[in-house]
């Protein structure tokens, strides 16, 4: 016990960087090892830019719509309901 407690005192000692990098890797590991926080992460990430992304769908679908390609009219009410989707399933979490 007096060995581990003399190693985290000289890991302290290492300096800012040394400790922190330390820090890094442990929260790395437990990203690794409990995917559901990467899940998770990734999730809120999705509901953040939705809106966004469905928005920048809908526009470019709808100009290409314009320009003759009539096979992006689908997207467009596609796109809303994916926003929808998401926005649903995020408020039910």
């Amino acid at each position: 016990m007096n060995n581990i407690n003399a190693l985290v005192d000289g890991i302290k000692n290492v300096g800012v960087g040394g400790w922190n990098s330390l820090k890094t890797i442990a929260e790395f590991l437990n990203y690794i090892l409990h995917p559901s926080l990467i899940v998770d992460a990734l999730w809120n990430y999705t509901q953040v830019y939705a809106f966004w992304i469905c928005l920048m769908v809908a526009m470019f679908c709808s100009i290409f719509y314009a320009l003759g390609f009539k096979k992006c009219a689908k997207f467009i009410p596609a796109s809303f309901a994916v926003f929808t989707l998401i926005k649903m399933i995020g408020s039910a979490f």
